[in-house]
């Protein structure tokens, strides 16, 4: 019996291990490609966003690594996506250090929000099902990609299809066999691009470590005026609450406050190295929460820490590696690993007494709209929020 214990502890690490792997995977591909693009758009140097990658990695990747231990739940942080594609207009009209001012004036704003109880009151206003509804809209698109992968690489895609829904046949019918249908797909992916030929080229000089560079901060006012509330509406309405929403829904508590303080604190280490604001990384912590067993899940949160350390420092070297991967495995990964929250969040959001109210909200948001400069995620969560105070929760009272 003693000697079976190690074994199931070393099991424990593996499958969490996988799951870190496959987070890494989505979180340091596609969003990295968007960080690399806003820098060119930009007119960014290598050293500048070597710099913004070393941020958005190492930092964060500590910052992950502490909460996630002390807090034993999966609080893996990240960039906010919507601020690094907002920043290209905004370096290239104002400067980068009144883009670095601004991000600090936000990492303050969140540091007084968390600290004073303001956050509290108002996430009081968002009921949970909206939330739900935001996320469902927010990763279909990932689960969508899917076919569009699968089209454009056959092998590749039906592969890792047959493979992940052929082990979650023999999961859900109790077999013995049990091995993480995500594990499968990577596998079988892997193996396919193997055989196909898949080649690493050899590496060109000059890239390796990360180049951190100080950047210091300009406050200016036009910057701060035009940039700051886009931050912040997308970082507490949109990043912060889907994360918050992945973790309720996989049974954690989730402190606001915390969530906010740290944000605004990584944030505040991040942007004088030109790191974009940091937030609660939903998709990543989706995938984390995907499997495995609840008050085990930040495991997998320290390892993608640990990972997320190792890609800062060798910046420059992931970011030429990232473009050899075929982009096809990495989008039927990512999209597999987000069934298992995708089926609860409709769940959550359908079954709930709003059903119009997400109804309303997932529209909204899978519309991908762009209005005042803001995405179609906080505007499906207005939508919700409104429907749900003027209509069905006055009907349920007048009931």
């Amino acid at each position: 019996m003693q000697d079976a214990i190690p074994a199931i502890q070393t099991r424990s690490w593996l499958l969490y291990g996988l799951l870190a792997l496959v987070a890494m995977s989505f979180s340091a591909t596609g969003p990295v490609t968007i960080v690399m693009a806003a820098a060119g758009q930009a007119g960014l140097s290598l050293g500048q966003t070597s710099s913004w990658l070393f941020a958005v990695f190492a930092i964060n990747g500590v910052g992950s690594l502490i909460i996630s231990w002390f807090t034993r739940q999966p609080m893996v942080f990240f960039w906010t996506l919507p601020g690094t594609v907002l920043i290209a207009p905004m370096v290239v009209h104002y400067g980068f250090g009144a883009v670095v001012g601004t991000y600090l004036t936000c990492a303050v704003v969140m540091l007084v929000l968390g600290l004073t109880r303001w956050i509290v009151v108002v996430d009081r206003w968002v009921p949970m099902p909206v939330v739900m509804a935001m996320i469902c809209g927010l990763f279909l698109k990932y689960a969508l990609a899917i076919l569009h992968s699968t089209l454009s690489a056959p092998w590749i895609g039906a592969s890792m299809l047959v493979a992940f829904f052929g082990l979650v046949a023999l999961e859900r019918r109790h077999a013995r066999l049990r091995i993480p249908p995500i594990l499968g797909a990577m596998v079988a992916g892997a193996v396919v691009m193997v055989c196909g030929g898949l080649q690493l080229s050899g590496m060109p000089s000059g890239a390796g470590l990360a180049t951190p560079l100080w950047q210091w901060p300009q406050f200016n006012l036009h910057c701060e005026l035009e940039l700051l509330v886009p931050l912040l509406i997308t970082m507490i309405f949109v990043q912060n609450a889907q994360g918050i929403a992945v973790m309720r829904a996989a049974g954690y508590p989730a402190s606001l406050r915390l969530i906010t303080v740290a944000s605004g604190v990584l944030t505040a280490l991040c942007a004088p190295f030109g790191g974009a604001p940091s937030v609660l990384a939903g998709p990543c912590n989706a995938i984390l929460v995907s499997d495995g067993s609840k008050g085990q899940h930040y495991k997998g949160a320290l390892l993608v820490g640990v990972l997320s350390v190792l890609i800062g420092v060798f910046a420059s070297a992931f970011a030429y590696l990232l473009n050899h991967l075929p982009p096809a495995y990495i989008a039927v990964l990512a999209g597999l690993a987000m069934f298992g929250v995708l089926e609860k969040s409709f769940v959550s959001a359908f079954s709930s007494p709003l059903p119009l109210s997400a109804l309303v909200v997932f529209v909204v948001t899978l519309s991908d709209i762009t209005l005042l400069g803001i995405g179609s995620a906080f505007w499906g969560v207005v939508a919700g929020c409104l429907v749900a105070y003027s209509a069905e929760q006055q009907k349920a009272a007048v009931a």
